[in-house]
């Protein structure tokens, strides 16, 4: 499956946008503008976020937020990217893969959800809704792993036609199927999906974000894992408008 990539055109909202998101919250418009590469100085009266811009720009009165993150290289061998795997992941892989898991896209958004708010809840994390995920249209891409048809991991990324960005990642967390399997599916996942944006024509594959110099045990977990399947971690930008600020302050924005 080819993934369709939009790209947003002719609107001064839109025009510097790789991929534009946009909600309504409390009947006010709201923009996510992800990888781009300089900000339209004309978003500082509008309510607006630049998501992972590659390089410091000017900003004109937004806020500057640093962001880390890990990416691979899909450009390189997929021999050489396994390669960077930790023993352990290429182990966990190819077990996942004798255990008889398979992977597939999944276009059912309502099943996304609902799984993963359910891991949201048990782990204290914020919830999506099916309008979050509807926003990002014909740039994102879900996909999922299972078990004898049993869901046991979903990924939900962010693309722009070279960036395939995580998302949205959960994991089954009852008792019915083993803690151990699990990862093993989560780590088969992340290798699917880097062959699947590889095969596409993707050049980056992004992890999703790295809590540099934590201290949070859970946080550092999350860590480890990332590492384990190499990259680079990069230092990038979040930038806020004024107004995009302000409604994060008063727990209005996203």
């Amino acid at each position: 499956m080819l993934l369709s990539f939009r790209r947003s055109i002719a609107t001064n909202v839109e025009d510097f946008a790789m991929v534009l998101v946009r909600r309504k919250k409390y009947g006010i418009n709201y923009y996510q503008k992800w990888f781009c590469d300089r900000i339209d100085p004309l978003d500082v009266f509008r309510f607006v976020a630049y998501r992972q811009v590659s390089r410091k720009v000017r900003s004109f009165c937004f806020t500057e937020e640093p962001f880390y993150t890990i990416i691979i290289d899909l450009t390189s061998d997929l021999e050489k990217i396994f390669e960077g795997f930790t023993k352990e992941t290429q182990y966990e892989i190819r077990r996942a893969e004798r255990d008889g898991i398979k992977v597939r896209i999944c276009n059912e958004d309502g099943k996304f959800v609902e799984f993963f708010n359910s891991f949201a809840r048990e782990r204290n994390l914020v919830q999506t809704t099916r309008d979050k995920i509807d926003s990002l249209s014909g740039n994102k891409l879900i996909t999922e792993a299972q078990l004898d048809e049993q869901t046991l991991v979903f990924h939900l990324y962010i693309c722009d036609g070279k960036i395939a960005r995580l998302l949205y990642s959960a994991t089954r967390i009852d008792v019915v199927v083993a803690k151990s399997v699990v990862g093993r599916a989560n780590r088969f996942l992340h290798y699917e999906d880097i062959k699947y944006f590889k095969e596409h024509g993707y050049e980056t594959y992004d992890l999703g974000g790295y809590a540099k110099d934590t201290q949070d045990l859970k946080l550092q977990g999350i860590n480890t894992f990332k590492e384990s399947f190499g990259g680079t971690i990069v230092e990038q930008y979040n930038y806020y408008s004024p107004l995009y600020k302000l409604a994060m302050k008063l727990g209005k924005g996203d």
